[in-house]
């Protein structure tokens, strides 16, 4: 297969999309993650989950992709791209910009967004 051909063959592209991006207090990918777990192509999928989240304004950091959820990817690719988010996240609140519009840039959840703003600020009050 060539460049992106192996997404024809994803188990992904034949069930409902929303189990990718579930809404609600617990939106966790289990559902995309069984899913996964029998692809042919999760190998691939992978490989192209880590090329697209070196881009921290990709949208595809969200979700599971290659039998991972974002936090399992984040582990096993270590924490410079996450730190690097992080970071992203602070200065892009120093620049006056809502959790919302923060969220949609990089493609993360508002939750996420304020975890972050609230670590740092925790951070900021004990130094």
């Amino acid at each position: 297969m060539k460049s992106l051909d192996w997404m024809d063959a994803a188990l992904c592209a034949q069930v409902d999309p929303s189990l990718w991006h579930p809404e609600g207090p617990r939106n966790t990918s289990r559902a995309a993650l069984r899913v996964c777990a029998d692809c042919p192509v999760r190998a691939q999928c992978a490989d192209h989950a880590a090329a697209l989240e070196g881009n921290l304004s990709a949208k595809y950091r969200y979700g599971a992709w290659g039998g991972k959820s974002v936090q399992q990817r984040a582990l096993e690719g270590g924490a410079p791209q996450v730190d690097g988010r992080d970071e992203q996240i602070i200065r892009m609140t120093d620049r006056g910009l809502t959790p919302a519009a923060i969220a949609e840039q990089l493609g993360i959840s508002d939750r996420t967004v304020a975890r972050v703003r609230k670590a740092h600020r925790q951070q900021e009050a004990a130094a």
